[in-house]
């Protein structure tokens, strides 16, 4: 019974850690940011100028994640990068309210933001990106062989 619950607490702790680290998250790091810093009018639409701002640190965060992508889109290859871009904009059409205040309070157009990192993620492969490198810190993967040594332990009583 301790076996079962060790490996599964092993097993759960690699997937955690496979999923935190799967992925960059620019463009709803950039828009979470931007809901959250920038004012809004009367209107409830957002200060575009912070907004511009935002929008921009997110697109160079997306650049120096995907740095092969990003050579290989800038001399007109890589087109499903376009395809990401036109997606999200499609979906904000479909999932935003008309108040840029109300979309960030309610979530949904946050969400296209995050299906758009995804599909850049994707894209970037695509156009010879390697696959990121494990970017779990030392204490998780001292944790992961502590619970393996102890799975051993267990085994032997």
């Amino acid at each position: 019974m301790a076996k079962t619950i060790l490996l599964g607490t092993v097993v759960a702790l690699l997937l955690f850690s496979g999923a935190a680290f799967a992925g960059m998250t620019c463009a709803a790091d950039a828009y979470r940011n931007s809901c959250s810093g920038c004012g809004f009018d009367a209107s409830g639409k957002m200060n575009q100028t912070c907004y511009q701002q935002k929008k921009a640190g997110g697109i160079a965060c997306v650049s120096a994640s995907h740095a092969i992508a990003s050579a290989a889109y800038a001399a007109g290859k890589c087109p499903g990068i376009d395809s990401c871009a036109s997606e999200l904009q499609r979906c904000q059409s479909q999932m935003g309210t008309g108040s840029d205040k109300e979309n960030c309070a309610e979530g949904s157009v946050g969400t296209c933001f995050t299906i758009s990192d995804m599909c850049v993620d994707k894209a970037a492969l695509e156009c010879g990106e390697k696959p990121p490198e494990c970017k779990a810190p030392a204490a998780m993967i001292m944790l992961v062989v502590g619970l393996v040594f102890a799975a051993g332990y267990v085994r032997k009583v």
